[in-house]
């Protein structure tokens, strides 16, 4: 069969009229949001008035409105899917930037804490290249250095302790729930963070 002829054809209002609330009652049924709702209706019968001259069988207008309005739903859903992907590969991205950074920030400081470790004590110094560095456990410490098991603990203890505040009297670093650093404040121009 041939396109309906215009002195044939239905007409758009007509259309409009016969099925604007049905398709948009499946529409709203499909998506539960009236915005979105009213926004594809639009989009449907822009499609059926763009592509009116094509219906071949007047009988088939039910079936070809609705199939219409379903691929209309269905592109929406598609959209929408493709955005959320897109939102998460940026959210992954920046997370990954974030970890790389915060990276970044800890092997720089542990390089610095490095430098003010040798400027300890050398009872200190020993006391945490043993037991951070080289991995001994504070008894073992406390056996290769002869001393008590609290006074190997005293040691580290104050080792770190001095060790910080080496770091803090230089650049006072803040760090997050994880104890990664996200923020070094540079106080004075001839420390190691200038």
């Amino acid at each position: 069969m041939n396109a309906i002829s215009t002195s044939k054809a239905i007409k758009f209002n007509q259309i409009w009229l016969d099925f604007s609330k049905p398709v948009k009652e499946f529409i709203r049924n499909q998506t539960h949001n009236a915005e979105v709702t009213d926004d594809l209706l639009q989009e449907v019968f822009i499609k059926i008035h763009q592509h009116l001259h094509e219906l071949r069988e007047e009988e088939r207008l039910a079936g070809w409105v609705f199939q219409i309005a379903r691929n209309t739903v269905l592109n929406y859903f598609r959209s929408k899917k493709r955005a959320l992907e897109q939102e998460d590969t940026v959210y992954q991205n920046n997370l990954e930037q974030t970890y790389f950074s915060e990276n970044e920030l800890n092997t720089m400081v542990a390089q610095w804490l490095e430098h003010f470790r040798q400027d300890l004590d050398p009872k200190y110094e020993e006391a945490l290249r043993l037991v951070d560095i080289e991995g001994l456990s504070q008894v073992q410490l406390a056996e290769k250095l002869g001393i008590s098991v609290s006074g190997a603990k005293s040691r580290v203890q104050r080792g770190r302790e001095q060790l910080k505040q080496k770091l803090m009297d230089c650049c006072p670093v803040k760090v997050d729930a994880y104890g990664n650093i996200i923020e070094i404040r540079n106080k004075k121009g001839e420390c190691l963070c200038a």
